[in-house]
């Protein structure tokens, strides 16, 4: 599928921005329940896509971002000549934001039973829906892996190495490494920036939580700078290759620490996703607390 700095939607602007910040949804299953009879229609609905050109709608519909005219305008094409492609986004963006990602996760994993062709396809309209308004954000970019790890791109997760030591005692290296793809992470954990937390000289959330989450290597010389593409892929296989019962560890530290800094210790739409596909890209089943801010299909 190719790499991931050759494959990834262009970037006209030398770092990454970050989507305007959501308020925290309340838990998915309240929301589902709010007309459950709605709910399970749609749901039954979404489960009865067909063909390759629905399933193509579907996830493009998925990663569609409210308000952005042009990525709307990149869905038209793409869907065009597609049966009950309206009704199919319409349905799509009717659905909790707890719902959004298993349901990407879902679609793709059938996308990724299917032909070559229909893998690429997505691939390259992922991009250019991505790209259709000139940027690409850090969510963005994490919706691109997640799509390339679950369409089962083999280089997306390393070989993990033999146990032989716990998070405090890694190489400097791959703390280094792992203080990159927290970076990237914190432009959304524990929620997206924005320019005011700049402008007021107040340390941002994601400063905050960069600097809970590395509290293990203090003395490795990590900084919260925005890796480029090469040092950003360089850091995911590293984290990638953590020794297998090391990898949930540090998953639950980002988890943790998103909670600890989230208003009532509830994890953003935007946090929670994040943190998912983050898990997810180092094969890691999810912690309570962010398990718990999705509806899975398969409970459906």
């Amino acid at each position: 599928m190719g790499e991931f700095d050759s494959s990834t939607p262009p970037d006209p602007v030398p770092t990454i921005l970050v989507p305007a910040p959501t308020p925290a949804p309340e838990a998915p299953a309240a929301t589902a329940a709010a007309d459950p009879v709605d709910a399970a229609q749609r749901r039954a609905r979404l489960n009865q896509i067909a063909g390759p050109g629905q399933l193509h709608a579907a996830v493009l519909a998925l990663l569609l971002s409210p308000g952005r005219v042009r990525e709307l305008a990149v869905w038209n094409e793409e869907s065009a000549g597609t049966a009950g492609a309206q009704a199919i986004r319409i349905d799509v963006q009717a659905l909790a934001p707890g719902e959004r990602l298993p349901w990407i996760e879902r679609l793709v994993r059938r996308i990724g039973q299917g032909p070559l062709p229909e893998r690429q396809r997505l691939l390259r309209a992922a991009r250019r829906l991505m790209a259709a308004d000139g940027r690409t954000d850090a969510g963005d970019r994490l919706h691109w892996l997640a799509i390339r790890y679950v369409l089962g791109d083999a280089r997306a997760l390393a070989r993990p190495a033999a146990a032989d030591c716990d998070l405090d005692g890694l190489a400097t290296q791959t703390a280094l490494n792992i203080g990159r793809w927290s970076a990237f992470l914190s432009r959304i954990v524990p929620s997206p920036e924005v320019d005011l937390d700049v402008i007021s000289g107040t340390p941002a959330s994601g400063e905050r939580w960069w600097r809970e989450v590395m509290q293990p290597w203090p003395d490795v010389g990590a900084t919260r700078d925005m890796p480029d593409t090469d040092a950003l892929v360089a850091a995911l296989r590293d984290v990638q290759a953590l020794p297998w019962m090391l990898r949930p560890i540090l998953v639950r530290r980002w988890v943790d620490a998103a909670v600890h800094l989230s208003p009532a210790g509830k994890l953003s739409a935007a946090a929670a996703d994040a943190l998912r596909i983050a898990a997810r890209l180092l094969d890691c089943p999810l912690p309570p607390a962010l398990a718990g801010r999705f509806v899975e299909c398969n409970d459906l």
